[in-house]
């Protein structure tokens, strides 16, 4: 039997192995945030001694009189010239950047009052991020759906259904929604595939190949939302509101773009795999089991029980009628999720963010012994502004903006959606454990439930310093005055849109060679990157589309990723010698072909202008 050979020789992966290096030295996650919450402060606390002041602007058309072909002003019917855009030499129209409020100073936290926000706030800077939420109710469904084994058993179906001649691009497709299913994916998959080509005659290691490129190069598209999608709304929304305080960003924000590069992920998938891959593994000879082609076993003791496809038939049976319930309430005039809504608190009121100085309590009249008034200018917060046990006297804000909801008026149904993949994933998940007998008492109900939770404790662990790091960033001022002077310069570049999309996408990939996980670069970048590129007109949702990309094709390859260990311990049972360089250098094709398809996808659907998701459109105006 044929071996794989040695190999190119060891300085063909010198790169990759001093990456591996300096990304093993690299802190864990949640001390990069204590490290970059320290660099704020000192970074601030030097700022406020040095003067440091960022004038905020706004790129705005220039605009000329209109003039004939005899170059005699165009005038309107009340005789005032009508005016147009200016042109330049490539006749396209120019902006200018005017003056937009008062010059931004950076606040030092290294002062009385700033050490004391510090510690007040520092429950809320946790509890406050809006990915909390989302992330945790979404993995309450979707963990107990996993827990009992649905999502497993539905990756096994559908590719055991699958003909032979499709067999590639069903498991790069499934793998590009695996995402949904937290780890099953990475656990799930990739030895399922290498089965399933094995039996049938084909390469298994190919198989392996195909499931690790959709599961964690595809990871960024999918048909479904995930509590991932949560995160990345939150911050997205967050940094978003820096330029425009009312802006909303919702969980579907990429959703057509997400289905759309499932299908590009695919296609991409199913053209390395049987064009590029499984002939060069052919030339290197059979794997090393000593299981032949043809070989079943293996299938066999993946195969779904009666009680498995009985549990199938009912949660997808479930998941339909779940669905088909909120479609109705969604669609049917005068339906609970039908039209327009606003949410409220249990007493009615909206929320409401104001910038507001607290003045002084009242004080006692000398005019009227008993009486007291307010200090001057001072005044009283209406009620629905101010949610407190007792009215708060406050004065706006110097250079305050106006009040703005914290939830905004919309479609009812895009204020429901985490509550819809809850429940769209909870009650097929309880329906498929009742049928297979993994669900049986209200213990196993509750653990089901705990199963979600306990997946994504390492991510509320981030969060609690990633929440830190942002707040710092804000109340420092320092995010808004890097998004004013990084945007400034963007504008003055005049780079093209395209151009910056494909910047952008390489940054994130070189960061995922220093800060694995999608939410926490994302932590990071989302503060800086949004609002600088909404100065240039891209918002936010094509700005997060970009960075699914970035994130999703380098994971195949990266060091960092820890799923890297488990794809590799499945490889090994085909190749004994394998190391990491053998893994990285099959996965390579993959994340370059990911990279150049899915970024060239995206330039496409910049230029073909389409929404990047419900009321998620590609644009920002920048008037």
């Amino acid at each position: 039997m044929s071996h794989m050979p040695e190999g190119p020789p060891k300085t063909g992966f010198r790169l990759l192995d001093t990456i591996e290096r300096i990304g093993n030295k690299l802190p864990e996650p949640a001390l990069i945030f204590v490290i970059l919450a320290a660099v704020v402060i000192v970074v601030a606390a030097v700022g406020s001694a040095a003067g440091w002041k960022v004038q905020p602007v706004q790129p705005r058309y220039v605009m000329v009189d209109k003039v004939d072909a005899s170059g005699n002003p165009v005038l309107k019917a009340d005789g005032t010239p009508e005016r147009v855009k200016k042109l330049d030499e490539r006749g396209r129209p120019v902006k200018e950047l005017v003056p937009n409020g008062q010059p931004i100073e950076p606040r030092s936290l290294l002062t009385g009052e700033g050490i004391y926000w510090m510690l007040s706030s520092m429950l809320r800077n946790f509890t406050g991020l809006p990915a909390l939420g989302l992330i945790f109710v979404a993995m309450l469904g979707i963990g107990l759906a996993e827990k009992f084994g649905f999502f497993g058993a539905l990756m096994r179906a559908l590719a055991f259904v699958t003909p032979k001649r499709y067999l590639t691009p069903m498991i790069v497709l499934i793998g590009a929604n695996a995402s949904v299913a937290s780890d099953a994916g990475y656990i799930i998959l990739p030895p399922l595939a290498a089965a399933l080509y094995l039996a049938v005659g084909r390469h298994p290691i190919a198989g392996l190949a195909a499931a690790f490129s959709g599961v964690a190069g595809g990871f960024g598209g999918g048909f479904f939302p995930t509590g991932g999608d949560g995160a990345l709304t939150g911050f997205a929304q967050d940094a978003a509101r820096v330029i425009a305080p009312d802006y909303t960003v919702t969980i579907l924000h990429n959703f057509y773009f997400k289905a759309a590069s499932a299908i590009v992920v695919m296609f991409a998938g199913w053209v390395v795999t049987d064009l590029l891959v499984e002939p060069r593994l052919k030339r290197q000879g059979a794997a090393e089991t000593g299981a032949v082609a043809g070989d079943t076993s293996a299938m066999r003791d993946m195969a779904l029980t009666g009680a498995e496809k009985r549990g199938l038939v009912w949660a997808m049976v479930t998941m339909a009628a779940v669905v088909g319930v909120f479609l109705a309430l969604i669609m049917v005039p005068g339906a609970p999720l039908n039209g327009p809504g606003q949410p409220t608190l249990n007493n009615g009121r909206v929320l409401v963010a104001h910038r507001v100085v607290v003045e002084a309590p009242p004080e006692a009249d000398p005019a009227n012994p008993g009486k007291s008034v307010l200090p001057p200018a001072a005044a009283s917060a209406p009620a629905g502004d101010v949610l407190a046990r007792e009215p708060l006297f406050v004065t706006e804000a110097q250079g305050g903006r106006t009040a703005s909801l914290v939830e905004s008026p919309g479609d009812r149904w895009s204020h429901v959606i985490v509550p819809m993949i809850f429940l769209t994933f909870l009650l097929p998940g309880m329906a498929y454990g009742f049928c297979t007998g993994t669900l049986r008492s209200q213990k196993d109900f509750v653990e089901g439930i705990y199963h979600g939770i306990r997946s994504i404790v390492p991510v509320l662990a981030i969060s609690f310093f990633m929440g830190q790091f942002v707040n710092y960033f804000a109340y420092t001022g320092l995010d808004r005055m890097l998004a004013y002077a990084g945007g400034s310069l963007l504008v003055s570049a005049d780079l093209p849109v395209p151009m910056l999309l494909v910047l952008f996408v390489l940054v994130v990939i070189l960061g995922d060679f220093a800060l694995s996980g999608m939410l926490s670069k994302f932590g990071v970048m989302a503060p800086i990157f949004i609002p600088m590129f909404m100065m240039v007109g891209m918002s936010p949702e094509l700005t997060t589309a970009a960075y699914r990309i970035g994130d999703s094709v380098v994971n195949i390859i990266t060091p960092l990723n820890s799923y890297l260990l488990i794809i590799l311990v499945v490889l090994q049972k085909y190749r004994k010698d394998a190391g990491l360089g053998s893994l990285i250098s099959l996965m390579l094709p993959y994340s370059v072909v990911f990279f150049v398809i899915w970024t060239g996808f995206l330039l496409a659907w910049y230029a073909a202008g389409l929404d990047i998701g419900p009321d998620a459109p590609l644009k920002y105006s920048v008037e």
